[in-house]
């Protein structure tokens, strides 16, 4: 039996001892009746994972609030939050080197990171549509029918900080697939609360776990807690095994590398077409305009070029290098956007050096050519005395940034 103190009042639902002040369970997280005292239970069983998440189950829901929850209501919640993770980010980076030469987390540290992390959790209830309530703009637990709780680690591994993010790595894999299966039920859920005000109980508890299993994963990434987190969603699970951790591991060194060499090697690989035009020099020098190129929907034609190029008194070239002047006419005739700034032309010289524009004449508003508008362009190279164009490109789309679309390149010869 636990002894009632003058500042306490027992949960009627697991017994839980409460501060006066709580509105509901710091354990169970249910709305204390304090008509109903049931002193028994501690607080912390042993055996459960150190990092604790649960959301009471709310019997109603507004149909009216899922409208508005997101985009209007949560928002000074969500700036407050994104900002406690900004100033969270700080902390982390400062536990770690006291975790590496005292092997403790700063206990007032510890606390603020724990306090900020309720208070997004209580927001993420909020606007997963979990609880209607709104959020307490405060990070003291018992305030919220949401309840995140960290047991403070006396002891922490200083080798761990080098490696958890790895040995979690395969959390956050199945965690992906996990918050893709959340997500498709939250849209069932918005529906299901427009017509009959209830969350589904079984999407309802799944939805909890998978938050329950990321904010386990999140605080031992974070350093919070030495003990691997279970591979589970349940309230009562306990640390995973050594095992698990082994194989986490292994899985780590394995996939790590795996998925950095894969995303390397796709942001080598160019998936854009370009359509190569042989131009004579001389000829562009001659203003000899060549025949129109169409590049998704923009039509382009290259009307000549100026080697070299004077740009008035105001602007000379670098010693040792001349301006060269290329002109386009550009028509969007097809196109759902067609760019004309400096990010979208290049030049490279006979000796494999690109340049960038120095100045682009003519441009339109906002760098945009619209619907059935056609512009003359200037483009201006500071290339270097004695070394010759030889090609000139221009990507009006998405292959100005991306390695996907069209663009069109005049080889010179």
């Amino acid at each position: 039996m636990i002894e009632q103190g003058a500042d306490e009042r027992f949960c009627h639902n697991c017994g839980t001892p409460n501060a006066e002040t709580y509105s509901f369970c710091n354990r169970c997280g249910v709305r204390i009746n304090f008509l109903r005292p049931l002193p028994t239970v501690a607080d912390r069983l042993p055996g459960r994972y150190p990092i604790r998440f649960d959301v009471e189950y709310p019997e109603r829901l507004s149909r009216l609030l899922i409208f508005v929850k997101w985009w209007l209501l949560a928002i000074p919640q969500l700036l407050i939050v994104y900002a406690l993770s900004t100033v969270s980010g700080v902390i982390g980076f400062v536990a770690w080197f006291a975790i590496l030469f005292t092997r403790r987390y700063p206990k007032g540290l510890f606390e603020v990171v724990v306090g900020f992390n309720r208070w997004g959790a209580n927001v993420t209830s909020y606007t997963g549509l979990l609880r209607d309530e709104y959020p307490p703009f405060a990070t003291d637990p018992g305030r919220y029918p949401a309840r995140y709780e960290v047991d403070y680690p006396e002891k922490l591994s200083r080798w761990l900080i080098f490696i958890k993010w790895l040995i979690a790595f395969p959390h956050y894999i199945v965690l992906q697939i996990l918050w893709f299966i959340a997500f498709l039920m939250w849209f069932i859920a918005w529906f299901a609360i427009l017509f009959t005000g209830r969350f589904p109980k079984g999407m309802f508890d799944f939805i909890v776990g998978v938050m329950r299993w990321n904010y386990r994963v999140s605080g031992y990434t974070s350093l919070l807690r030495d003990e691997f987190p279970p591979y589970s969603m349940a309230a009562k699970a306990g640390p995973g095994t050594r095992r698990s951790v082994i194989l986490s591991a292994i899985a780590g060194l394995v996939v790590v590398p795996a998925f950095i060499g894969g995303f390397i090697a796709l942001s080598t690989l160019d998936y854009s077409e370009t359509h190569e035009v042989q131009v004579r020099y001389s000829d562009a020098l001659a203003q000899r305009s060549t025949v129109p190129i169409d590049v998704e929907g923009t039509e382009v034609v290259l009307l000549g070029a100026e080697d070299p190029v004077s740009l008035g008194q105001t602007r000379t070239p670098r010693a040792g290098r001349r301006y060269v002047r290329f002109e386009l006419e550009i028509t969007n005739f097809d196109s759902l956007f067609t760019s004309v700034d400096r990010q979208t032309f290049a030049l490279k010289d006979s000796r494999g050096r690109e340049h960038h524009p120095a100045l682009v004449q003519g441009v339109a508003l906002g760098g945009q050519v619209l619907s059935g508008e056609t512009v003359t362009v200037g483009v201006v190279f500071e290339v270097p005395l004695g070394v010759q164009p030889s090609s000139f490109t221009y990507s009006p789309g998405f292959a100005a940034f991306f390695p996907i679309g069209e663009r069109v390149r005049f080889e010179f010869r």
